[in-house]
């Protein structure tokens, strides 16, 4: 299984995670939210689990929701400060929430025993077959959505993407996030897949879906 590191603060994270690295459980990269390279890792890897790291109680409004975005690409377990109820983060879908100040070898035992766990389970399904690699959009961002879009049946609502795709402070504006699903739709011709697009226009829903007059070209 496939660790990948998020934080919500990179240099608040540092030391704990680098003590992590130190008993030989997490690897050296720690992605900040809304990371391109994060997203990706959880969504290729078959068996991928995310830590995703709160370094403080400023992150606390909110936590809900990103740790409900993350779970539609793999298992989550969230490290919370001192005095956390996990009771609604939990319910959100973290596959579990520990406690960021205990010892660090008693973490890393305890994300040790998730991962064994986790690792017996079935894999986490991402949807769609993707097309070939070698027919995705070549730009990262186009290539991420499209990902992101096929990951999951369920539709992706404009505010969770511009959420997952924005930084820790600031979600992803939302006429940058049109853009960006403008340039993808141009690009799903080719593949025989369109973006089909729900809802009112302050909440839209979007999904892919193989195009009228074409068939989709999924890999294997």
């Amino acid at each position: 299984m496939t660790y990948v590191n998020v934080s919500l603060d990179r240099s608040r994270s540092g030391p704990l995670l680098r003590a992590l690295r130190g008993a030989r459980l997490l690897p050296p990269l720690v992605h900040l939210w809304g990371s391109h390279h994060a997203y990706e890792e959880l969504l290729t890897e078959p068996r991928s689990l995310a830590i995703l790291d709160v370094p403080d109680e400023r992150w606390r409004p909110g936590l809900e929701q990103r740790i409900g975005l993350l779970r539609r690409l793999a298992p989550v377990i969230v490290l919370v400060p001192p005095g956390t109820d996990a009771a609604d983060l939990l319910d959100a879908g973290a596959d579990n929430v520990l406690t960021r100040s205990m010892p660090v070898q008693e973490l890393a035992a305890r994300l040790a025993t998730e991962r064994r766990s986790l690792a017996s389970a079935p894999p986490v399904p991402h949807g769609q077959c993707s097309p070939p690699a070698s027919m995705l959009p070549r730009h990262g961002s186009q290539r991420l959505l499209l990902r992101l879009l096929l990951s999951d049946p369920r539709p992706w609502c404009c505010h969770d993407l511009s959420r997952l795709l924005g930084t820790a402070e600031q979600p992803l504006n939302r006429a940058a996030l049109r853009a960006r699903l403008d340039r993808l739709n141009a690009a799903l011709e080719p593949l025989g897949l369109a973006l089909t697009r729900s809802g009112a226009w302050k909440k839209l829903f979007y999904t892919v879906a193989p195009s009228a007059g074409g068939r989709a070209v999924t890999g294997s």
